[in-house]
């Protein structure tokens, strides 16, 4: 996080917490990473030492850590506990597996992993395309479909992140069902359970997208715009944050601090790709 915004949010911090205490039911923050993997933060990756101190600030800031399908059911039923949080992954690398699953089972922690089902064949995604050959820990590979298997055999559950992970505002209507249906239908194909949640991809989403998800059968939808969710919200927009690497500025997200970017997070989801 950029010194300029941290500074922001501490000044923020108060007055969020202030907003907080006077809401008349508890609102659900959903926090995001992508893989967890190696010594340092890096772009996608965030490393081992620093993932277990997010999840320590998760215990410190006393979250009551939920499932996402019943999270966003109680959200919806205003049934929610006090610091209510749902933990997420984008795209389905293998560290989240190998390293990240293990440490949160270790904490009794629930968590969603959202998977590209056009990947599963064990190519590596597009975007890392340019970065060195993977180690043989797999820090760029993808899960393979057995581990995905075997992870939610043991409780990970697995949502979509569509076929290919296009960004879905520009696409057509038949190709945009395409990705949302294909992509839920091998999934539960593999592992013999339903699929109810999704993420779009880098965040992209608009009404029609929205649609579009509730006519592809999810009932969760995840987006990257910042803030507390509340029963105000619609189910297929929830709002999400990525987890920064300094646990400070987690504790800052956990408290509303960063939601004034969430015009910012807005556009980007509308508007076009960030890049």
């Amino acid at each position: 996080m950029r010194p300029g915004t941290r500074a922001v949010a501490s000044v923020v911090r108060p007055v969020a917490l202030a907003r907080r205490s006077l809401a008349t039911a508890p609102g659900l923050t959903v926090v995001g990473w992508h893989r967890v993997d190696g010594r340092t933060s890096d772009g996608l990756s965030t490393g081992i030492d620093d993932f277990r101190r997010h999840l320590d600030v998760l215990e410190e800031w006393g979250a009551c850590v939920l499932p996402l399908a019943e999270a966003a059911a109680r959200l919806r039923a205003g049934t929610l506990p006090d610091r209510a949080v749902a933990l997420t992954f984008d795209d389905g690398y293998a560290s989240v597996v190998e390293t990240a699953w293990p440490l949160l089972r270790e904490r009794g922690l629930a968590t969603t992993l959202f998977v590209v089902s056009g990947i599963l064949a064990g190519q590596r995604f597009a975007w890392d395309a340019h970065e060195p050959a993977p180690c043989r820990t797999g820090r760029l590979r993808p899960a393979t479909a057995e581990e995905l298997v075997a992870a939610a055999d043991e409780g990970l559950d697995i949502g979509s992140h569509t076929v290919s992970h296009p960004w879905l505002p520009a696409l057509d209507d038949d190709r945009l069902l395409a990705e949302l249906v294909e992509s839920r239908a091998v999934l539960e194909d593999l592992l013999g359970r339903p699929v109810r949640s999704l993420a779009y991809p880098t965040g992209g989403w608009d009404a029609r997208v929205r649609a579009a998800a509730a006519v592809a059968g999810y009932s969760v939808g995840i987006t990257v715009d910042r803030g507390l969710n509340t029963g105000r919200v619609h189910p297929l927009s929830l709002r999400r944050a990525f987890v920064p690497t300094e646990a400070a500025d987690l504790r800052h997200v956990l408290d509303g601090a960063y939601t004034f970017l969430r015009p910012l997070d807005r556009w980007r989801s509308r508007g076009g790709p960030p890049w």
